[in-house]
């Protein structure tokens, strides 16, 4: 017969048993992995619609074009006469319109008008551009008055007051301006497009005959003249 201590110690071994097997151990708890899946997910598309820059380096640089400067490197041609054959000369090698400026340089309205007058040179007579020599329509020349050229310039040529204007198709005189730029302006406009022809025929009608006839004068008390052999 089985001892009291003996089936105490075999019951309490039976239920052991039992208890062990219906135990189950808690699972570990894992960290959720869809955190740092999303958050690299997220970094991925930022990137993405990011524009990519390239930051290579440039081993040569980009040339730069220079963007030229308008010229202004410009001179007129306006021919500073001081006798009566410098005029003649002048008026006679060419056969286009010639203006004149008679003028001292005491005199402030001289000044003033010598301005438009030059600006009138620049648009349409002979001038400079860039080292280049351009011709223009018309010619333009100065005539100052002075203690050398009193006589000629008021005694000879007849001129009252300063500044004036004339304007010249050969020795004729087309136009007697005064001191207006604009009369000169207007003249030059009504000749436009004319024949050389057409423009001596026009001189020779407003021609006061001062200048032709002091030319004529001049060449008969020359002293070529006088010992021409007849």
């Amino acid at each position: 017969m089985m001892s009291p201590s003996i089936f105490y110690s075999t019951l309490c071994f039976v239920f052991f048993v039992v208890v062990c097997d219906s135990f189950t151990p808690p699972r570990p708890v894992t960290p959720l992995a869809s955190s740092p899946s999303c958050a690299s997910d997220t970094a991925i598309n930022y990137q993405s619609e990011t524009p990519s820059v390239d930051t290579t380096t440039l081993e040569q640089p980009l040339s730069v074009r220079k963007i030229p400067k308008p010229s202004k490197r410009a001179e007129i041609i306006v021919e500073e006469i001081t006798s009566l054959n410098e005029l003649k000369w002048f008026l006679e090698e060419d056969e286009r319109p010639v203006v004149i400026k008679f003028y001292a340089k005491w005199c402030k309205k001289c000044q003033r008008l010598g301005l438009k007058f030059n600006r009138l040179a620049m648009e349409l007579g002979d001038r400079i551009v860039d080292q280049q020599y351009v011709d223009g329509d018309v010619r333009f020349a100065a005539i100052e008055y002075n203690q050398d050229s009193h006589e000629f310039i008021t005694e000879e040529l007849q001129i009252r007051g300063f500044p004036t204007l004339q304007m010249y198709v050969g020795t004729r005189k087309l136009l007697e301006a005064g001191s207006s730029v604009p009369s000169i302006r207007k003249e030059l406009a009504l000749i436009e497009g004319s024949s050389h022809e057409d423009l001596v025929v026009r001189a020779e009608e407003a021609d006061d005959g001062v200048l032709t006839s002091l030319i004529e004068e001049s060449f008969f008390d020359s002293p070529d003249f006088l010992n021409e052999e007849w």
